[in-house]
């Protein structure tokens, strides 16, 4: 060995193809179908983020990311309003202005709104200050329709600290618990199907609109909506399926005079 050097024996490793190959399987296969048991330990070890929540009640909360959209926003309103169900729009700053008539009806139409950031860029690629600074921007834009509780960052990946900022400027974060990829199947038979195959009670449904290249979200939620009705499903907005995690689960008897 020369002197003021210092040498490391690397060692090469070779994994077996047929364990890279499960390993792919499996990975695909959690993304693809999100079973319960990963959600749950997820939200547990992440009790700063809603992605469902736990209750026998046929209840979920519809999500639609992306909006406001001048093309397909009024339709997606007016689907909401035939089947008479209430929504979640997760918001995108740049999107407001020259459709602030349509956050307007969204919220006189019952729905609730959002915080999705300035722009649909990964949220875990900025600044703790470029994060927060984000909140905040759409927060100036939508907060004088009401106050909002609900940050959903972009592209759906978060840290601690980003949780931590939320919770400090009054929001909590929220992703969900069914994702059908709609942004990359775009087929709305596909998309139903997938959606119908994995709901259960306490579930947060992602969908997207934002666009014209988004234009399935309409037949998609015209045969969705129905469907889940038909199996007995209730449509909550996010924050009042979380008022169903915060209330008790047995409440005692009022006692007799």
């Amino acid at each position: 060995m020369k002197k003021g050097r210092i040498w490391i024996l690397k060692r090469r490793v070779t994994i077996p193809l047929g364990v890279l190959i499960l390993l792919a399987i499996t990975v695909v296969g959690l993304f693809s179908f999100q079973p319960r048991f990963l959600l749950k330990e997820l939200a547990d070890q992440n009790p700063g983020v809603l992605f469902f929540v736990e209750t026998e009640q046929k209840v979920l909360a519809l999500t639609i990311d992306d909006a406001p959209s001048s093309t397909l926003t009024p339709a997606v309103l007016d689907l909401l309003e035939k089947y008479k169900i209430h929504a979640t729009f997760f918001i995108i700053g740049k999107q407001v202005s020259g459709n602030e008539e349509l956050i307007a009806r969204m919220k006189s139409g019952g729905h609730e709104l959002g915080n999705h950031m300035v722009e649909d860029v990964p949220s875990i690629s900025l600044s703790d200050e470029e994060f927060e600074s984000n909140i905040l921007a759409v927060e100036k834009l939508i907060g004088p329709l009401g106050p909002t509780k609900w940050c959903r960052p972009a592209s759906g990946w978060f840290t601690p600290q980003m949780v931590t900022i939320a919770h400090r400027l009054g929001y909590r974060l929220c992703l969900g618990s069914i994702y059908p990829f709609d942004n990359q199947v775009r087929n709305p038979v596909l998309l139903h199907d997938a959606v119908m195959a994995r709901v259960y009670p306490g579930a947060v449904l992602i969908l997207h609109e934002g666009g014209p290249q988004r234009d399935y979200v309409i037949p998609l939620l015209d045969k969705l909506i129905p469907d889940l009705l038909a199996e007995g499903y209730e449509f909550l907005t996010v924050s009042e399926l979380q008022a169903l995690e915060e209330a008790p689960l047995n409440q005692p008897d009022e006692p007799r005079l």
